[in-house]
């Protein structure tokens, strides 16, 4: 009897419990869409231009390597700065805007070698058993005025160094290049639009908006894209000279032998592409 009595007892504490739980709601996933931007308030015509052109490759780098050995760290680093000194005295010469040159230094011990009982030869890697040090300068060459490319590349050369770096060109478009390009680019706009309206039966109207990032004809309410970037680059492959200088000419002379050895340096086209969106009204 008691059993029963507190069963009946729990049975209105539950429906009650029951009642007090607020109804659980779907949650809305609103991060793939946007709300409708004030452009579509009415009829409305997003056309995308497009423009392109093959521009010639406006920058070059590369980089060159002097190798000293020495008994001590500071003796293997006087050593590659001398091999080096001239040549970067005489590209300093050259101005700031056309020529750039930055340096830096790597420096690592070598030690002495031994055979085991087999015969088989071991480095020891411990420091008391240094046996000296190799320098090695990094002279690192952007040209920016493609005009002095070959010379410049050339005076490198006949510094003799330990090794050298095929160029790698690159394009960095200018403001000039990038506003003809979206002039072009909102004209061929203008004419893709034109032929949708005809082709649909409607008259184009003014225009609405125009956007040269080209987000306005991708917009996010019908869900959104995922952007990508490309860039180009070329990559560089090294070359490399094992005879190292044994004479470090003066700077009239290393222009002379510049002057000797031409090279040829032929930079490439890139191809740039440039969007503009324009909205135009429909009648």
């Amino acid at each position: 009897m008691r059993r029963l009595w507190i069963g009946l007892c729990t049975l209105p504490l539950l429906a009650a419990g029951a009642e007090a739980a607020p109804p659980v709601k779907p949650v809305e996933n609103t991060d793939r869409f946007d709300a409708a931007p004030w452009w579509m308030e009415r009829a409305v015509l997003p056309q995308t231009g497009y423009a392109e052109t093959e521009v010639e490759a406006n920058r070059a780098t590369f980089a060159a390597r002097f190798k000293g050995t020495g008994k001590t760290a500071s003796e293997a680093q006087r050593q590659a700065v001398a091999q080096a000194e001239t040549l970067i005295a005489a590209l300093r010469q050259r101005p700031a805007e056309a020529v750039r040159v930055t340096t830096d230094f790597a420096v690592q011990a070598f030690y002495e070698q031994y055979r085991d009982k087999d015969g088989r030869q071991i480095a020891n890697a411990r420091g008391d058993k240094i046996r000296g040090y190799d320098a090695t300068l990094t002279l690192r060459v952007e040209v920016r005025d493609m005009a002095v490319l070959e010379p410049v590349y050339a005076l490198v050369l006949a510094a003799a160094p330990t090794q050298v770096d095929r160029l790698a060109f690159s394009l960095k478009p200018d403001n000039a290049l990038r506003d003809r390009l979206r002039t072009q680019a909102t004209r061929d706009a203008a004419a893709r639009a034109q032929g949708a309206a005809e082709a649909t039966g409607s008259t184009l109207g003014g225009i609405r908006l125009i956007d040269p990032s080209g987000r306005a004809c991708r917009a996010d309410i019908l869900g959104r894209n995922l952007e990508t970037d490309v860039d180009t680059e070329m990559t560089a492959e090294r070359v490399e000279y094992k005879s190292p200088p044994q004479i470090v000419p003066g700077r009239d002379q290393l222009e002379a032998r510049a002057a000797e050895n031409a090279f040829i340096q032929t930079p490439p086209l890139y191809r740039v592409q440039v969007q503009t969106c324009v909205v135009y009204d429909l009648k």
